[in-house]
């Protein structure tokens, strides 16, 4: 299955006979029918699995040899899975044994890739049965087998637009100090799959799992690996079974039960992110000299296209919000150096913040709080400001002043009417046309109070606004815009509610008004207490949502709809507007990022035009039709 730039893969590990090759392929072609209800796009099975992997002396005999072959070509003649199958059995060339991989798909073998790396040590001894395919992929590329010329060596196969490709390796070939997968990803292989007899012990689970995760995150690919089946163990070893899809570091599926029944996992692997990714990487780039290998050979293979996909997990709705207590630890003690930091050069100890009872700037002031306990600063030198307006509500000012109460921190009270009233009479403006410049007078009068209270206090103000907000413009230019320092600029919308939550476990003595924050309709408290955020720029989960996938993993707009039909059961119609709402409001509203305060990275990405988000002011976001 391949749809969307996702391709379903699957690790498969049968149950085994060791020597009856008519068994051992049966058990695959069960597997490959059961297969066929989910459809991926390659299936892996384990390394030797024709045989079984514990034949030992056996391949010295030439009948062991002439009846794999013999069930190899049954195994294609009645191959019922239109995808790719590899599989690992060995193949003798000039009266020298090699273990290999095999690809194929439908009748045909697509190539052979023989294992370069023999582990020789421990309960293995392949140096005595098999050589090294290092060397002789130098001088044969092609192999006479079952009436077939086919590649051998190294290998790369690829579809036809060469959005899929990927390459094999077996078994040890991973645990090398320098991998083949090393030059396969290097040369373009985006999925590397791995066929092991891997036996089960102690601690070993957890190794397979970093080196998968390393190998994949390193070269911004995905890494299958399937083990061997214990029904496969002998009295000295008991194989592991167990089955890792990998992508970009994060294992996405995996199987580590040791069973001596047939298994089988499915993964899905984001090949458009993982092209994006290399795309963006230096390293990756700067590595382009050192692993070109003019020995590699690309092979074609064919990839049917599906009109949808089915997914194996649901797709995530929050993507930025971390799953993980010490994630959240990393977010607070994030803000909290960065700004203690920032106070320490200036050669200053208080902050200014405006307070107004909403979730942007409580999460602000509960990280300055935190901050100064850790670094044993005093909370009265947080400068907690409110200033109200006609247009707050009772409920938000109370919030406001029972949180900057039991907090401990000074507390300072400046109405604004009055001073807005009188700005608007200058602009000749009519007090009842709530407008734009009737609620930016109301954002840049309290930026201007707050930033004279900070040469007044000798302080520095603190910015409130979230990344979600600066990524949608929403904030007054000069106004909630600008700060001395920008806290909150590196969580979006959906952490900074999950932030504030973890926060309840911090400081108790809060947790029941961070309940009523947490829980209030989501406003700037502009033109009204009724006035609703999601009502104008939409909801800010659809729009972190968005925004993940727009900078994160590089998608388009037509991807991004896809995906939002999926998380969020939207119709493509819906999902397409609320694609287009971001893709307006995220472009036209570059020029204020190009002025943001500093504020430190959080999240996996940075919305600075500094370090990060390098757009012009003036740049167009134009979709072409075809």
């Amino acid at each position: 299955m391949y749809s969307q730039g996702f391709l379903k893969v699957a690790a498969a590990c049968p149950t085994a006979r060791v020597g009856d090759v008519m068994f051992n392929v049966k058990q695959m072609l069960t597997m490959l029918q059961e297969a066929t209800s989910k459809d991926p796009a390659i299936i892996c099975f384990p390394e030797l699995c024709i045989t079984g992997y514990s034949v030992g002396d056996l391949v010295f005999q030439k009948y062991l040899y002439d009846d794999s072959l013999k069930a190899i070509n049954y195994l294609l003649e009645h191959n019922p899975f239109a995808g790719v199958i590899i599989f690992g059995s060995f193949i003798i060339i000039n009266d020298t044994i090699y273990n290999c991989g095999f690809v194929a798909q439908k009748n045909r073998v697509l190539g052979i890739v023989p294992k370069n790396f023999l582990p020789h040590t421990n309960e293995f001894y392949e140096a005595r049965w098999f050589a090294s395919g290092a060397i002789i992929s130098k001088d044969v590329q092609s192999v006479e087998l079952l009436g077939q010329k086919i590649p051998f060596g190294k290998i790369i196969f690829v579809n036809d637009t060469k959005e899929v490709s990927f390459g094999a390796e077996i078994c040890a070939d991973m645990w090398a100090p320098i991998s083949p997968n090393e030059r396969l990803y290097g040369n373009g292989a985006i999925i590397v799959f791995n066929a092991s007899a891997s036996p089960a012990h102690v601690g070993k689970r957890y190794k397979r799992q970093i080196l998968t995760q390393s190998m994949s995150l390193k070269f911004n690919g995905a890494y299958v690996y399937v083990s061997n089946n214990a029904s496969e163990s002998s009295s000295e070893a008991v194989f592991s079974s167990h089955k890792l899809i990998a992508e970009n570091g994060i294992i996405v599926a995996e199987d580590d039960d040791i069973s001596l029944h047939s298994s089988i996992i499915y993964g899905d692997i984001n090949i458009l992110k993982l092209h994006f990714l290399r795309r963006n990487n230096c390293y990756y780039k700067s590595i382009q000299d050192s692993v070109r290998d003019p020995s590699i050979s690309f092979v074609s293979f064919d990839l049917q296209r599906s009109d949808t996909f089915i997914f194996e997990k649901e797709i995530e709705k929050y993507p930025f919000v971390p799953k993980h207590i010490d994630d959240f630890e990393d977010i607070i003690n994030i803000q909290a150096a960065s700004i203690v930091k920032r106070l320490d050069y200036v050669g200053v100890t208080k902050t200014i913040i405006g307070v107004s009872g909403g979730l942007d700037s409580t999460l602000a002031l509960l990280s300055l709080c935190y901050a100064y306990d850790r670094y044993q600063l005093k909370r009265q030198d947080i400068i907690a400001v409110r200033m109200p307006s006609k247009e707050n509500s009772p409920t938000s000012n109370q919030n406001a002043q029972e949180l900057v109460d039991k907090l401990g921190v000074t507390s300072l009270v400046i109405p604004i009417q009055e001073d807005v009233n009188r700005q608007l009479a200058i602009l000749k403006h009519d007090l009842e046309n709530k407008d734009t410049t009737y609620e930016n007078v109301q954002a840049r009068f309290r930026t201007y109070t707050l930033m004279n209270l900070a040469n007044h206090h000798k302080g520095l103000v603190v910015g409130t606004s979230d990344m979600s907000e600066i990524a949608l413009g929403w904030s007054t230019f000069n106004g909630d815009h600008m700060a001395m320092y920008g806290l909150n600029a590196g969580i979006t919308k959906t952490v900074v509610i999950e932030t504030v939550r973890f926060y309840k476990t911090i400081f108790p003595e809060v947790r029941k008004i961070l309940d009523l924050i947490i829980d209030a309709p989501i406003s700037p408290e502009l033109s009204g207490s009724k006035q609703r955020t999601e009502d104008v720029i939409g909801k800010f989960a659809i729009n972190d949502f968005i925004l993940y996938h727009f900078l994160v993993d590089g998608d388009d707009a037509e991807r991004i709809s896809f995906l939002l039909t999926k998380a969020f059961q939207m119709d493509i119609k819906k999902a397409q507007a609320a694609v287009d709402n971001f893709n307006k409001r995220f472009y036209s509203q570059q020029y204020k990022r190009l002025t943001m305060p500093e504020g430190a990275k959080v999240l996996g990405i940075s919305l600075s035009p500094r370090t990060e988000l390098k757009l012009n002011g003036d740049i167009y976001r134009i979709k072409v039709e075809e």
